[in-house]
């Protein structure tokens, strides 16, 4: 009895936590916040009495949960490791080291409290690129929209390493657009802790950040006044090594993963085809039979790959009713790509920062696409595209409509 009231006191703590903190910073979203917070709450307790999304993730997480249990009482230093050991040191391994396996619904708790927190990177996103902050409808979509919804309510590591790596590219692009931010002791705080626990809950997130660097390096040597002969070769040195460290990073994450320590995943034609024919998994497998045969099969291999990690599961490659919904979810991201870039196309070759960070995003696409095979696992790697591709896209939309009104009306000067 006494373990259940130290729960929901816990959970209470965490929970005035956050809206103190929403409203002394982010008091514009503190309604849609509430709701998102009191919305999740009502999903864990579904979850559960009837456990309506299945139980894939205590299946994961509970062998690893009892043995940090038994490390925390043994040898706790052992235990400090990346990944999942990493995640359950930041409070899923205390709290149920504290309560047992009636504790699952406070990390459940505790991951959407983070979930709806990441309001806030989201929020210095929007300015750094559009200079205002987001209105209450983006908000509103990131905070409902259903897969990071589903996402938040796990008991998985999801919630934070997203989290982490959106303060990480919210800092990461303050520092390169403002000279002033260099400086600035809590930016560059936020910012190494960001990437230091994006790489440390999953290390092949660190392909968020590699082409965002390099990428800014190719903006700063446009600005030198060099040959125009050497400028295409640095631009093309640039991106090899960019494609290069990114897709070791995931290979080596996949390495660890797999626990394969006696050679390179990608290290022959060979050993990447046996590799990708085991990522076939499952009823969300995609592109089944698909493979790179040569290396020059890459070319077209790593752009198709990267779309259907992007977009999957694609309508003919539905079979249950988790999968339609996550297909439409997909479609609807997919058309606001497509009518921002339609709409948004002179505003994408003129906003340097909208231009840094989607090719960013499009090389992560390429990485991760290069080793997925299977939609539920693309749609969890995604989710930090997703989330930014959504307040990028209705950024862009709702830009191009103030232009077409600024036009319509003479009383509006428009530029």
């Amino acid at each position: 009895m006494a373990s259940n009231l130290f729960s929901v006191l816990l959970v209470a703590i965490i929970a005035l936590l956050l809206f103190i903190w929403i409203n002394a910073f982010f008091k514009k979203y503190l309604f849609i916040v509430i709701l998102g917070f009191i919305f999740r709450l009502f999903l864990i307790f579904i979850q559960e009495q009837t456990h309506f999304f299945g139980d894939g993730d205590i299946l994961d997480y509970l062998p690893s949960l009892e043995t940090f249990s038994q490390a925390v009482s043994t040898d706790p230093l052992s235990y400090i490791q990346p990944h999942v050991p990493f995640y359950n040191i930041l409070y899923p391994g205390w709290i149920f080291n504290a309560f047992g396996e009636s504790g699952l619904w406070v990390i459940r708790t505790f991951n959407a409290t983070l979930g709806v927190a990441a309001i806030a990177p989201l929020v210095w996103i929007n300015q750094i690129i559009f200079g205002k902050k987001l209105s209450e409808l983006q908000a509103a979509l990131v905070i409902f929209w259903p897969t990071w919804l589903r996402y938040n309510i796990e008991v998985g590591r999801a919630a934070p390493s997203v989290l982490a790596v959106l303060f990480g590219i919210s800092g990461l692009l303050a520092i390169i657009s403002y000279p002033k931010v260099h400086n600035n002791l809590l930016t560059l705080v936020y910012t190494c802790i960001g990437v230091f626990f994006s790489c440390y809950l999953r290390i092949h997130y660190i392909a968020y950040f590699i082409p965002i660097v390099s990428l800014a390096f190719l903006t700063q040597v446009e600005k030198l006044k060099i040959s125009p002969y050497i400028r295409p070769i640095l631009y093309l040195i640039s991106i090899i090594l960019t494609l290069l460290i990114t897709f070791a990073t995931v290979g080596i994450y996949q390495q660890l993963s797999q626990g394969n320590t006696s050679g390179m995943i990608f290290e022959s034609t060979e050993s990447a085809l046996g590799y990708l024919e085991m990522r076939e998994e499952g009823n969300s497998a995609y592109l089944q039979g698909v493979y790179p045969r040569t290396p020059f099969d890459w070319i077209w291999y790593s752009p198709l790959q990267g779309f259907y990690f992007m977009f999957s599961p694609m309508p003919w490659d539905v079979h249950t009713a988790f999968a339609a919904g996550s297909s439409l979810q997909a479609l609807i991201l997919f058309l606001l790509c497509f009518q921002a870039l339609k709409k948004g196309w002179k505003l994408f070759k003129s906003n340097e920062r909208i231009k840094l960070l989607l090719l960013s995003l499009f090389f992560v696409a390429l990485a991760f696409g290069s080793v997925t095979k299977n939609a539920g696992g693309a749609e969890r790697w995604r989710l930090p595209s997703t989330l930014i591709l959504i307040i990028i896209t209705t950024g862009i939309l709702d830009y191009s409509k103030s232009l077409v009104q600024a036009r319509k009306s003479p009383l509006i000067p428009y530029i």
